[in-house]
């Protein structure tokens, strides 16, 4: 099947690199074209202005308000106030108060450190190297406010060797920062482990350390003791790109977009079986009907939708049904037991088997666990093989019974990060929006549609197969 890419800038659409799936027409090949997306009230420019041709110069970023005398004469507590009382969540897939943390850092004793997280380990999600690629000025002018606030002298930015356009793009920028002879905190990059775990909080933190990018069992936590010891503020990279527009604009502005309890806008991350998928911003709280819609295009060939990954690999499995009846929010997720996660939004079609969909993914939280954890290593294979079996036709006596309960209360919260919760997620989503297909593969071993996975990222065969 050929891949492709799409990042919305101006209204149109691009092919960046090569290897990163999508589907378009299933078996057909893709091409890259003009998006006549209709400019409506679904979609925003807060953080991606729909006028960006490339990476934004220092220039650029001061001629649209960058690094403001308003700005940068707050004081660190102000500055913290302002975040706090923007209601700003983390966009990195917990959705933690950005201010509440700040504040934490800046209560600990000692040197502090701030730590972009631009790992961007989700296969589904190209969110933060968007930003980065077309404003990396943003995101540093965010972590920068960020030292400022909690005191830090250093500045690590923890990203990818193969992001090399973001790379680039970043430490042009930084040579920008340097050529001004400001007073700018330390700063390096670190290369981030390949890996679906390596960019959980401790794990880069260990791999900032110099040992391997594996999550740590807590406490401490990062606002305790992280980089050489130090109090370290980890944050996503969009999450900093919107401390500049709360610190030059204010709290009150931030909110007029989003809901109450999760204001600002989402950038999400289009894939599987949509017309334009891409890179839009939005206001939380959209329906996610009018997103896939009037920004996705709707299905190729108006396929109906079997399921949704909403928030990526992590935050579950959504029907196909429900699409039209949530929003993207918090809350609003959760009441059909999905996350917003890192809005990384797959659609699945109803043309191919969603069983398989499934399985691939459990397979994907075996092959990815940090097997460090018992209850992780074997428990999430275990769910793979079960449910593989039950997609073959072959399952054994009281598969379907133990991945339940496995699912639902023997693995959740038994690991020393979140991956063995992601898979147990994933799997009880599965038991119950793929319910009619397990049903019928176990009858029959199939269900008669084509074993096609559409999840970016995890096309290829698994290295090991559920068995």
């Amino acid at each position: 099947m050929a891949s492709f890419w799409h990042v919305v800038t101006r209204g149109h659409a691009v092919e960046p690199e090569r290897g990163w799936a999508t589907v378009g027409e299933i078996g057909a090949k893709p091409k890259a074209r003009m998006a006549t997306t209709t400019e409506t009230a679904v979609r925003v420019a807060r953080l991606l202005p729909t006028d960006l041709s490339g990476r934004e110069t220092l220039v650029e970023y001061q001629a649209r308000g960058g690094y403001a005398d308003e700005t940068w004469t707050r004081t660190g507590v102000e500055l913290i106030d302002a975040v706090e009382a923007s209601g700003l969540r983390g966009r990195g897939g917990s959705g933690f108060p950005a201010g509440r943390k700040w504040r934490s850092v800046a209560g600990q004793p000692g040197g502090r450190v701030v730590l972009i997280n631009a790992a961007e380990s989700e296969p589904a999600s190209r969110k933060d190297r968007t930003l980065l690629i077309l404003r990396p000025h943003l995101v540093l002018e965010g972590a920068l406010l960020a030292a400022r606030a909690v005191g830090a002298d250093e500045v690590v930015l923890y990203a990818h060797d193969d992001a090399a356009d973001a790379l680039a793009s970043v430490e042009a920028a930084w040579h920008e920062l340097k050529t001004l002879r400001w007073r700018l905190p330390r700063w390096r990059i670190v290369t981030a482990a390949h890996g679906y775990v390596a960019g959980e909080e401790s794990a880069a933190i260990q791999r900032c350390n110099g040992k391997a990018a594996k999550p740590t069992f807590k406490p401490p936590l990062a606002y305790q003791r992280g980089i050489r010891n130090r109090p370290t503020l980890v944050q996503n990279v969009e999450t900093l790109a919107n401390i500049p527009l709360i610190g030059a604009r204010g709290a009150d502005w931030f909110r007029t977009v989003g809901t109450p309890e999760f204001p600002g806008t989402v950038l999400v991350t289009l894939s599987g079986a949509v017309r334009r998928p891409g890179v839009y911003e939005v206001g939380s709280g959209t329906p996610l009907g009018d997103v896939l819609e009037e920004l996705g295009g709707g299905t190729p060939g108006g396929a109906g939708i079997r399921a949704v990954l909403v928030g990526g690999y992590f935050a579950g499995w959504l029907p196909g049904t429900a699409v039209d009846r949530v929003q993207l929010e918090p809350a609003s997720l959760a009441r059909h037991g999905v996350a917003l996660g890192s809005a990384a939004i797959v659609v699945v079609p109803d043309t191919v088997c969603g069983l398989t969909q499934a399985v691939r993914l459990l397979q994907f939280f075996a092959d990815e666990s940090a097997r460090q954890c018992g209850p992780c290593t074997f428990g999430t294979q275990a769910m793979a093989d079960a449910l593989g079996r039950i997609a073959q036709g072959r399952l054994e006596p009281n598969d379907l019974v133990c991945l339940r309960t496995w699912a639902e209360r023997t693995l959740p919260r038994r690991g020393a990060c979140g991956h063995l919760d992601g898979a147990t997620i994933a799997a009880t989503t599965a038991l119950r929006v793929f319910a009619d297909e397990i049903g019928t593969h176990t009858r029959r071993g199939t269900c008669g549609k084509p074993a096609t996975v559409v999840l970016p990222g995890l096309e290829e065969p698994s290295r090991r197969e559920p068995s």
